[in-house]
């Protein structure tokens, strides 16, 4: 059964296999500090570096911090992106979008359209071929003005992984 490929049951309880090795904290929380591969095997049998992606999409200025993810069998890789807060803002103020909360500009779907174009052709800028271009990406805001993601909250190592 393909859904039993994506969650692994411990003692009656699901959880999403990702392909990331984790560990709890202190607090009880699981992070996220490392991947078990690297490679995603597309829908032909083709093979994606994903840092290669991610680093494509980090020569974007509307990125902060790319990861990107692809489930085996799946027709494209997915990103989810940490906007560079100023330029979000001004994205926003170009579109017309009044909003100043960094969580609905990331929830627009203008600004969301807007990034998938901007990204698209960063993409294509590193010579990606279409298979390893991500179709889809979800924008995770920051808090005041930092990214998501830092060392100092555990969402990333030291080495920014």
């Amino acid at each position: 059964d393909k859904n039993e490929t994506e969650f692994l049951v411990i003692d009656g309880v699901r959880f999403f296999r990702t392909g990331d090795i984790g560990q709890i904290t202190p607090s009880g929380t699981l992070q996220i500090i490392d991947r078990k591969k690297d490679l995603w095997k597309g829908p032909q049998g083709e093979y994606v570096a994903l840092s290669k992606v991610e680093s494509a999409l980090k020569l974007s200025p509307y990125v902060e911090i790319p990861m990107v993810y692809g489930r085996t069998g799946a027709s494209f890789p997915v990103a989810l992106i940490c906007p560079n807060e100023p330029k979000l803002r001004e994205l926003a103020e170009e579109l017309g979008i009044g909003s100043d909360a960094s969580m609905a500009l990331c929830k627009n779907p203008r600004i969301i359209s807007a990034y998938e174009s901007k990204l698209l052709e960063v993409c294509k800028q590193a010579k990606l071929v279409e298979f390893e271009i991500p179709k889809k990406i979800a924008l995770v805001p920051g808090v005041d003005d930092q990214p998501a993601w830092t060392p100092e909250n555990d969402m990333l190592t030291a080495a920014l992984k």
